[in-house]
């Protein structure tokens, strides 16, 4: 089955939010986004971002060992950050719509539990 790009970023961020958040905000927190997505709705675009990714590099050190008769030396490496560029689809309403998310699920929270993390 084929899933739209909007309904699996929609799943990835209820995993997000349920990995360190209570049944109750999930709960207040989906109910929430349904919401605010329909006021601020997703606006898909390809943007380019850097990236950084580790290299080993030699470092011009030289590590030799003796077993047996046998020499054996390994250069000294350290590691590198070098960066590139990739396109990605990001949703650029996200950052205007998940203040409004959070607030609105704290609020419930508030009101059911009275605190903002739905903790009993």
């Amino acid at each position: 089955m084929r899933r739209s790009l909007p309904t699996i970023l929609a799943v990835l961020a209820c995993g997000l939010v349920a990995a360190c958040a209570s049944p109750g905000y999930v709960r207040a927190w989906r109910a929430c986004h349904e919401a605010w997505v329909q006021r601020i709705p997703p606006d898909f675009r390809q943007v380019l971002t850097t990236r950084e990714r580790s290299v080993e590099v030699p470092d011009g050190t030289e590590t030799c060992t003796t077993v047996g008769g046998t020499r054996r030396c390994e250069k000294g490496m350290r590691v590198e950050w070098i960066p590139y560029t990739v396109a990605e689809t990001v949703d650029v309403n996200a950052r205007r719509r998940e203040p409004h998310v959070r607030s609105c699920a704290a609020r419930h929270c508030i009101g059911a539990y009275g605190n903002p993390d739905c903790r009993p």
